[in-house]
């Protein structure tokens, strides 16, 4: 039986988020921005939470890990850099793996955003846990210094097949919708993906979840390599790295 998958806003904009194995009951919830929206997503789905899976140090993923952890005995397991903010049952890095019922993930270690961030991915679930490196029609904000290793996380996960679901860590997306408009103005499929963005927004839907493919056909920083960004940024064949350093630095002032 397939994993199920509950998305909630939690705080502002951050994505809570549940895994439910329904053949063996295990439950995780990755990350833990505010421990009362966790469980009481929960227990309104009749889950009992037996894992907790970090992405990453930042303080608005795991500042309700511990209260979690205490409310429910659930083994954690992160990065460990996220020692200092989370009480880790298990320090993973690039090359583990952890398993959810019946469902294994891979940890990929994801620099850029943060020093030891990592995805969790599930090729059999389809699914990637990836935190703040991917949101929809965007990406997180890079460390000084780090374009280079976002680039690498970025390429790594664009790899994987289209039909891979991506849950970021944050709903950002009628900001990035925008942004991404404002470079890839001819995008017909972009286009249509702003008008769902601002309609979700006004029906204050919450929007963490995509996919490969559907970032590989609006993501400004996915299409780094195509020509239409280049030229946008003034760096017509120039490597695609160099590009998408150039769009992210505009994002930063858009």
């Amino acid at each position: 039986m397939p994993l199920e998958l509950q998305v909630f806003r939690t705080l502002s904009d951050n994505a809570g988020a549940l895994l439910f194995d329904p053949a063996t009951r295990a439950c995780a919830a990755v990350d833990v921005p505010d421990a009362g929206h966790v469980l009481a997503a929960a227990k309104a789905s009749g889950w009992a939470i037996t894992d907790i899976f970090v992405t990453h140090a930042h303080f608005d993923h795991t500042q309700g890990v511990a209260e979690l952890k205490r409310a429910t005995g659930a083994r954690v397991c992160g990065p460990a850099d996220a020692a200092d903010s989370a009480p880790l049952d298990r320090v993973l890095k690039e090359g583990d793996s952890v398993s959810l019922g019946g469902e294994s993930f891979e940890i990929w270690h994801t620099p850029g955003h943060s020093d030891g961030h990592l995805s969790f991915v599930s090729l059999g679930a389809k699914l990637a846990l990836v935190g703040d490196v991917v949101f929809v029609m965007g990406c997180g904000r890079v460390q000084p210094g780090q374009m280079a290793a976002m680039w690498t996380s970025l390429s790594r996960l664009m790899a994987l097949p289209g039909d891979t679901r991506l849950l970021g860590g944050h709903d950002y997306t009628l900001s990035n919708a925008r942004f991404a408009a404002s470079v890839d103005p001819s995008n017909s499929v972009l286009k249509a993906r702003l008008a769902e963005a601002e309609a979700a927004k006004a029906e204050a839907r919450f929007w963490a979840l995509t996919t490969v493919a559907e970032e590989a056909a609006t993501n400004p920083f996915f299409r780094a390599g195509e020509g239409a960004l280049a030229a946008s940024v003034g760096l017509v064949g120039a490597p695609a790295g160099d590009v998408f350093a150039a769009l992210r630095e505009a994002k930063n002032r858009f």
